[in-house]
């Protein structure tokens, strides 16, 4: 008689357990929905123009250089 309600006590526990990770998976797939990430950690690459754009506005290269380099991106 004790065997079966021990039975049913884990069968019980197991059920309530999985329908908590269901539960914990749901308002994690919710949260990153409405996030607006895409799911991806990595940052962005930026595009050849934008490095050209860093590098004169740092004062890595002149104007000169830069009109040079934006000219050949363009023709690309």
């Amino acid at each position: 008689m004790f065997h079966d309600f021990d039975w049913m006590m884990y069968g019980h526990g197991w059920g309530m357990l999985l329908w908590l990770l269901l539960l914990i998976l749901l308002c994690w797939a919710l949260v990153r929905l409405f996030s607006g990430r895409d799911g991806s950690d990595r940052p962005r690459e930026k595009t050849a123009r934008e490095i050209l754009d860093e590098r004169f506005a740092k004062g890595e290269i002149d104007e000169d250089e830069y009109r040079k380099r934006l000219e050949v991106l363009k023709e690309d």
